[in-house]
């Protein structure tokens, strides 16, 4: 048991080192204060969202009402502009969808179902669902699911030098999009919905908005989840209790200057 623990050890650490030694050494982020290891760069990350734009425009419709699109776009914009990213563009769309949801890919593109946006009633509202979405975005978390889905692939091939990082990535980013589809409406982690609660408030505070915006957009998920069907956006985006205590705790502290 020990051999194998020592095996399993070194092995692990051999592979960190090729890692890094690959030009893959943490970096700093800026919207989760941590360094983190992030093995797909910022021209692959978009290349994927191109991608799964593409196939998403197979399977659902694009709004076509100029004032709903170009008030989401007009929100997207002010709140994104804010962002702890700014090394890609925002893109935001309106899925003519009668479902309550909202969800992020790589490389800043982020779509609101028109389910969700006709129950909300403010801009306050739309901008808090549209700030949670930037702060996934800000915080990474998508691209880090995928990482996390194809690193052991992509380590392999790094290990065996049957292909060149780049070449690698670019692979991974024109094939993987099935994948990816999968992972972008998989739900997140606790920790990242949490994390992305609290940028989305620094964010609403920061453009101007009134921060209760996402109080309201939760109480709506909490009301619609009382129904016979479950809303879609609390499938993937769940613990809606409690983030509306951990929402109310941050907007405390943001008030009191702490």
């Amino acid at each position: 048991m020990k051999r194998n623990f020592s095996r399993i050890f070194f092995f692990g650490v051999f592979i960190f080192t090729v890692i890094l030694t690959n030009g893959c050494a943490t970096t700093y982020n800026a919207a989760t204060g941590r360094r983190e290891i992030i093995i797909i760069p910022t021209n692959e990350e978009v290349t994927m969202g191109e991608d799964i734009h593409r196939k998403l425009l197979t399977e659902f419709h694009l709004s076509q009402d100029k004032n709903k699109v170009g008030r989401l776009k007009r929100i997207g914009a002010r709140v994104s502009q804010v962002s702890d990213r700014q090394d890609f563009e925002y893109h935001f769309f309106l899925v003519e969808k009668d479902e309550l949801n909202a969800f992020t890919v790589p490389g800043g593109n982020i779509y609101m179902f028109t389910g969700l946006f006709d129950k909300l009633k403010t801009d306050d509202e739309i901008a808090g669902v549209l700030a949670h979405e930037v702060g996934h975005c800000a915080a990474r978390h998508t691209i880090k699911k995928f990482q996390a889905a194809v690193s052991y692939s992509l380590i392999g091939s790094i290990i065996l030098n049957t292909l060149q990082m780049e070449e690698q990535l670019q692979r991974i980013a024109t094939l993987s999009t099935d994948v990816l589809m999968n992972l972008v409406f998989s739900a997140y982690g606790r920790r990242d919905e949490f994390e992305a609660d609290r940028l989305g408030i620094k964010y609403l505070d920061l453009a101007g908005y009134n921060v209760n915006g996402m109080l309201e957009v939760l109480d709506v998920l909490k009301q619609e989840s009382k129904g016979p069907r479950m809303p879609l956006i609390l499938q993937t985006h769940p613990y809606v209790e409690d983030r509306i205590e951990a929402v109310k705790k941050e907007i405390e502290r943001l008030r009191s200057g702490g």
